[in-house]
């Protein structure tokens, strides 16, 4: 009992002694990432539709939506919420050449977790247990074949179900033809994007509490928050708590510490997400009218009643006629 006070202290010890300007410095440098990373899809849109001129507004405002939907969608399902947002938004653009952009920028992602677990290890520390893959390389060989196999079952399908879209995928990566147009236009604020997420849980960890926290613990965690992006709500959130609070422990910091950051991180950016996303979809796609929608579909008769849809009430109208020709007669 007096370990699991002992933990809750902790936790709360966490909120008590926030640091107010290192919070709100925090909160400035995450909404700079979504800026910074619209204007690198902007500008990807620009080169692959140059006659449409594409609006960063437009870049914005579906990147607020993605990132709000992938509070909720695991395996990158954000990614269909911004294409489907834009494809109205750019005269003469396919939905699946916008597809192929969103897959590029999504690309420097996945680039970057590698990087980041390779950094990790090479820093001394990794949240890959690799003396574990080491002794069992059975199970890694047949995670990344099945991971592979399911690749190549998905590229196969969708060639045959959609032959007639190659010219329009490959508008999407039409930027790599360019000499240096990605590196000036894109990467360099895919780069500002990176150092933002950095700096940000740099100064989260300085609000909670952290003083004394270090490049490698600010890697680390940004690691594992890569490696768990792809997992579903619930595992995601619970994986990489239990990461972090494995790599603040190793730090020198208690369990209930390390889990109030992880914790009161996760709500803060979560939080500001779903707002964001709110905010940015009633500005792109207008009213909801969740309500109205509701009550229309409730009182909407079944379209497979046809004719007998509503028969009590042809039965009580018809009564009173009958009543009448009888007294008439």
């Amino acid at each position: 009992m007096d370990a699991v006070a002992s933990f809750f202290a902790e936790f709360g010890h966490a909120f008590s002694g926030l640091v107010v300007w290192a919070y709100v410095l925090a909160i400035a440098s995450f909404l700079g990432q979504t800026v910074a990373r619209s204007w690198a899809w902007r500008n990807l849109l620009a080169a692959t539709f140059p006659g449409a001129k594409p609006r960063w507004r437009d870049a914005y405002g579906a990147t607020l939506v993605k990132h709000g939907a992938g509070t909720f969608l695991p395996m990158h399902g954000d990614e269909a919420v911004r294409v489907a947002l834009m494809k109205d938004r750019i005269a003469g653009a396919s939905p699946p050449a916008i597809a192929a952009t969103a897959g590029v920028d999504a690309l420097f992602d996945v680039v970057l977790t590698a990087l980041l677990i390779v950094v990790s290890g090479w820093l001394g520390t990794s949240v890959v247990n690799w003396h574990n893959v080491a002794a069992h390389p059975l199970k890694p060989v047949l995670l990344v074949a099945l991971v592979l196999g399911a690749i190549t079952m998905a590229v196969v399908a969708l060639r045959r179900k959609a032959k007639g879209l190659g010219d329009e995928l490959k508008q999407g990566v039409v930027i790599f033809k360019r000499h240096g147009v990605y590196a000036r236009t894109v990467l360099s604020w895919q780069l500002v994007d990176f150092v933002l997420q950095l700096t940000t849980i740099y100064l989260l960890l300085l609000a909670f509490g952290f003083s004394g926290a270090t490049l490698v613990s600010v890697v680390l965690i940004r690691t594992a928050q890569r490696v768990t992006v792809s997992l579903p709500g619930f595992l995601e959130t619970g994986s990489t708590q239990a990461m972090i609070v494995a790599i603040l422990s190793e730090s020198g910091f208690t369990a209930g510490q390390a889990f109030g950051f992880g914790f009161g991180s996760k709500v803060t950016l979560s939080g500001l997400n779903v707002v964001l996303a709110l905010v940015a979809a009633r500005v792109m796609i207008g009213p909801l009218h969740l309500r109205t929608r509701m009550r229309e579909k409730l009182h909407r008769p079944s379209a497979s009643s046809g004719d007998f849809a509503q028969p009590v009430r042809a039965q009580s109208e018809a009564r009173p006629a009958a009543q009448g020709r009888s007294s008439v007669s």
